[in-house]
């Protein structure tokens, strides 16, 4: 019997790499890869994996980030094994807490029903320096200028708000891979789906959430969370489109930020730990289990936050009380002290 190598070797190489290998997605190429030595040798071709890879992330075609992907062990094939599956934190820093690396790359991909609305690549410096402002100040990566917004396709129907919330949790997707370029590795940070969509109180936009929670025993005695934020508005406010007659939906805010259980940003030192732990961490392909998962850590997380913040206001209202009878007790003293004299 002949062997699926002698079978599929009788095909000329140029069409099983033209006509059959560039029709499949990069798990599926990779699982071929693995059915015989033949089929290795075609599918490791670096052209596959890099049309493979700028179809699935269109910012990657930036030139920064291709000189990063150049320097990578298999080129696109180790980006796509890299930034293609979940991450999870399994790594620690050493005990002197040194920053890991010296800047990293975020390219960022938003997509609304399939359709890209917004990609951009930016590069963060993560240096010290001689103010040592970056490692000691929270921790945030704006990819939109304070002033900058992108239109979209989008419309706000008008009608029911509840209802296009959900569409928009629902039908929002994004990628934001991190890039170390000195380490030659990178993670896909990014839940991809999203995990919750609300109404910013103050500014009235619609802020929708993708998240990665990072277990406490990665990062301390709290789990903290890897939070991509978007924010969605009209050109002005939502005043103007949130009537029955609807509107226009801009995009006004891509920001990234690692939060602790009270919800504030830590810190560039802290931060960088995470995102290195992300970087070195386990991967897991199974899309569909892991976004379940993912969604449930989230829920877990709030469920956590929750509890940790009723616990702090237990505990402030004993110490309160606590406070309030020494006050009473020290008055009673002090006024049983005046009246015997």
């Amino acid at each position: 019997m002949a062997s699926l190598d002698d079978s599929i070797s009788t095909l000329h190489p140029d069409i099983i790499q033209t006509q059959i290998l560039t029709r499949l997605d990069g798990p599926t190429l990779a699982s071929t890869a693995s059915t015989s030595s033949y089929l290795q040798t075609l599918c490791t071709e670096q052209k596959l994996w890099q049309e493979i890879s700028t179809a699935t992330w269109p910012s990657i075609n930036d030139p920064r980030v291709v000189q990063a992907i150049s320097s990578f062990p298999s080129g696109h094939r180790s980006f796509f094994a890299d930034s293609y599956p979940f991450t999870e934190h399994t790594w620690q820093q050493s005990e002197n807490h040194d920053p890991p690396t010296t800047g990293l790359i975020s390219a960022v991909d938003l997509y609304y029903r399939g359709e890209l609305i917004y990609s951009k690549v930016q590069e963060m410096e993560t240096e010290n320096g001689k103010s040592g402002w970056f490692l000691s100040t929270p921790f945030r990566v704006d990819m939109l200028d304070p002033k900058e917004s992108v239109k979209t396709r989008i419309q706000y129907p008008g009608g029911d708000y509840e209802v296009w919330v959900r569409d928009m949790e629902e039908s929002m997707k994004l990628n934001w891979i991190v890039i170390d370029p000195i380490k030659k590795r990178a993670a896909n940070i990014s839940s991809r789906n999203s995990v919750s969509a609300t109404r910013n109180w103050l500014t009235g936009d619609l802020e929708i959430r993708f998240s990665t929670v990072v277990p406490a025993t990665a990062v301390g005695k709290n789990a903290a969370e890897v939070a991509a934020v978007v924010s969605c508005g009209s050109a002005e406010t939502w005043k103007e489109v949130d009537e029955e007659v609807g509107g226009e939906v801009h995009v006004r805010d891509v920001r990234l930020q690692v939060e602790d259980i009270e919800g504030k940003c830590l810190k560039g030192r802290d931060s960088l730990v995470v995102l290195q732990g992300l970087l070195g961490g386990k991967r897991c392909c199974k899309d569909g289990e892991e976004e379940r998962r993912g969604k449930g850590r989230y829920v877990e997380y709030v469920e956590m936050k929750t509890q940790w913040r009723e616990k702090k206001e237990k505990r402030e209202k004993a110490q309160d009380t606590i406070c309030m009878i020494f006050g009473f007790s020290l008055f009673v003293l002090l006024w049983s002290f005046i009246l015997l004299r």
